[in-house]
């Protein structure tokens, strides 16, 4: 059988491409190296450890994990989690390269495309790149930089798992980026954000628990900061949750009525499930949503519009179908991993 080392460096960024190894395994042998993040010696900054999550669901399918670099000349072909020259993937790349094995990238996010950004990148930690679908091939296709046999299209395999869970309406959810208790590079989910989104208001018409989601970050590691911070500035008559890094954010999704979110790559899932997701403008990288009807201004009654315009409409095809391949579905993981499969006959 032919050999497949996947490097994983940040749980983050890899698990929307993790289920694959899933796949890989019945038809390779399959090898884990743990890196940077997803290193025995990381101290984990949020209140879930996921390396622990990533092991209970993958250690099984798999031959070996390593925590230092096995030799490389034994594999076929690596598979790196992300698509940046850090945690040793650059110097991992430049190994594979003298060896000639082929070394496939995954995108890190919905981030905005930077010319410059990926001519750093390409043939320096990657020979191809996966990205999420047509939209993002034709944007890296356009720039000049490499071309078609240097893009992959493989859609966001994680979210295939929302077509277990039925929707319930259980709450509403709002998906944070940055809060306003630490500097950033964007608009900050503070005090006045949570007033605009209405939640009271909301919760008083429909009767829904209101889910506040939190993103633990390394370089601001206070899960129980960022708990007493939101809970000072929430109304006190709101009836709400405070969670950070959940087991299923895909069961997280399908139980929501309504999704409030800065634009990141958790805020397709709700699309893809066909509930009302608002993104708010400046709040993250646009990326991928530049074309995304429900990205608006911070402006109640233009959000409020906007669900109801949802409601109304339904699911966003013609977006999910542009931006994520396999996203109506949920066949990501089958064409990722047929894409490799067309590299490794």
């Amino acid at each position: 059988m032919k050999k497949i080392l996947i490097v994983v460096s940040i749980y983050r960024v890899g698990e929307r491409m993790y289920p694959t190894i899933v796949k890989l395994s019945e038809q390779y042998d399959v090898d884990i190296l743990k890196v940077a993040q997803m290193g025995n010696s990381f101290e984990w900054y949020g209140d879930n450890d996921f390396r622990l999550l990533f092991d209970r669901k993958y250690e099984k399918c798999v031959n070996n994990i390593f925590y230092t670099p096995p030799i490389l000349d034994e594999y076929d072909l690596l598979l790196f989690d992300d698509d940046r020259p850090r945690n040793g993937l650059k110097e991992l790349y430049q190994e594979a390269k003298k060896l000639g094995i082929l070394t496939i990238g995954n995108r890190h996010g919905n981030v905005d495309f930077k010319e410059k950004e990926l001519r750093d990148h390409l043939n320096i930690c990657w020979d191809k790149l996966f990205l999420f679908g047509d939209k993002g091939y034709n944007i890296h296709l356009r720039s000049g930089v490499g071309s078609n046999e240097n893009f992959l299209i493989g859609g966001i395999p994680s979210n295939d798992n929302l077509k277990k869970y039925e929707r319930t309406d259980k709450h509403i959810l709002i998906i944070v980026n940055f809060l306003g208790n630490r500097t950033a590079p964007f608009k900050r989910f503070d005090k006045e954000t949570f007033d605009k989104l209405g939640l009271v208001e909301l919760q008083n018409e429909f009767n829904k628990k209101v889910v506040i989601k939190l993103k633990s970050r390394q370089d601001h590691p206070f899960p129980k900061r960022d708990f007493e911070y939101v809970e000072k500035i929430l109304p006190n008559n709101l009836d709400y949750e405070i969670v950070m890094d959940v087991d299923d954010d895909n069961k997280l999704i399908s139980d929501s009525f309504i999704v409030f979110s800065a634009p990141s790559v958790m805020a397709f899932k709700p699309i893809q499930k066909g509930i009302p997701t608002i993104l708010l403008n400046g709040y993250g990288q646009t990326g991928l949503f530049y074309d995304y009807m429900g990205l608006v201004d911070l402006d109640t009654q233009i959000i409020f519009d906007e669900v109801q315009r949802q409601y109304t409409n339904g699911k966003e095809k013609e977006f999910v179908l542009n931006t994520i391949k396999g996203g109506i579905d949920f066949s990501s993981t089958e064409k990722y991993v047929n894409v490799i499969r067309g590299l490794m006959a």
